[in-house]
């Protein structure tokens, strides 16, 4: 088994997945880290190897890869780490604070020129 590259911390976010398959619902984050989440699956709609999109808070969309499953249990690694700032917000349950910081993030990444 792999070291965890970061640290969980408890979660009581909500926010929901989509699978590539157009698939939506709501989900319950259980403990999150600056690489992946944990969350509930009851309805197995999330596949062993898939890749998804998730909102958290309001936050993302998130690109991740589900990388394990036991029973119900679902965990998914994202593609690129949660910024370290969101994922300090996300932590102490500040949503919209978390919210607008991912948006100021994203708008101050690099612009790539296609010519």
């Amino acid at each position: 088994m792999q070291a965890r590259q970061s640290d969980r911390v408890p979660s009581r976010a909500t926010g929901s997945c989509k699978t590539a398959r157009g698939l939506q619902w709501d989900i319950k984050i259980d403990d999150l880290s600056l690489g992946g989440c944990r969350v509930d699956d009851p309805r197995h709609g999330l596949e062993l190897g898939s890749f998804i999109k998730v909102l958290i808070a309001e936050t993302g969309p998130h690109d991740a890869e589900v990388v394990w499953r036991q029973g119900d249990r679902v965990g998914m690694e994202f593609l690129k780490p949660l910024p370290e700032r969101v994922f300090k917000l996300l932590s102490s349950e500040q949503w919209s604070a978390a919210r607008d910081e991912f948006k100021r993030a994203a708008s101050t990444l690099p612009m790539r020129r296609v010519i």
